[in-house]
């Protein structure tokens, strides 16, 4: 996978994490995977087509899910409704919008799908192309699991 696009991943996340959740993230060390089995029950996914093609799948554990929603909203949430998971499934849409935008300065131009979020406590996801891996610690270790799958 070209370094551009990693980096182009890592800030995005950085920066739309920092802004929206006024909390700077912990990124662990990017990682080529050979296939995403999610260790989370939340799964938002958002798909991008173009000159590349391939999806974001961000996995969150129930607890950092809601603490997630508080943040956004700026009050104490409690439950994982409707309202909460669209909250998830817009952050990934900041966070994949600012990966397009990244990916567009380095010669890429795509667009995204709007996010699917998905919950359940056996979650298969099956993907096509080079999955990379990037774990993020928000408020406890690996509390937020990343994936980048770009289509070979």
């Amino acid at each position: 996978m070209d370094a551009r696009m990693v980096n182009a991943l890592i800030t995005s996340v950085a920066n739309i994490f920092t802004q929206v959740l006024q909390l700077e993230p912990k990124l662990g060390r990017p990682q080529v995977s050979r296939e995403i089995e999610p260790r989370y029950s939340i799964v938002t996914v958002l798909g991008f087509v173009g000159d590349i093609e391939g999806n974001m799948i961000y996995s969150f554990n129930e607890k950092t899910a809601i603490r997630i929603v508080s943040k956004m909203m700026g009050m104490e949430y409690g439950q994982l409704d409707e309202l909460a998971l669209s909250a998830l499934g817009e952050l990934g849409n900041m966070t994949t919008g600012a990966l397009a935008m990244n990916l567009e300065k380095i010669g890429y131009k795509t667009d995204i799908t709007p996010p699917t979020v998905v919950t359940g406590k056996e979650i298969k996801v099956s993907v096509e192309g080079v999955i990379l891996r990037l774990p993020v610690q928000l408020f406890s270790p690996d509390d937020v699991e990343l994936n980048l799958v770009v289509k070979k």
